[in-house]
């Protein structure tokens, strides 16, 4: 989970400290366009209101590919 963490705030994202199998996460800017856009890409997170999202923490080649999905939809 720490690792995750990490990865999020490497991308300029406010994590929010967690006890449990999942991060919430502020990604600055349209919440639901970016699950959207995660979606379309084969990755399920959940929006739960604004800019926050949720992830469950996966095994690490799944924690990759989200992050590598994620920075390819902020990038945009």
């Amino acid at each position: 989970m720490a690792y995750l963490a990490e990865r999020l705030r490497a991308l300029g994202l406010t994590v929010v400290p967690s006890q449990a199998n999942f991060l919430y996460f502020d990604v600055h800017q349209d919440g639901n366009a970016v699950f959207e856009a995660l979606l379309r890409r084969g990755v399920i997170v959940r929006h739960l209101s604004g800019p926050f999202l949720r992830v469950t923490i996966g095994l690490p080649e799944e924690n990759e590919r989200f992050i590598t999905a994620l920075q390819t939809v902020l990038s945009k």
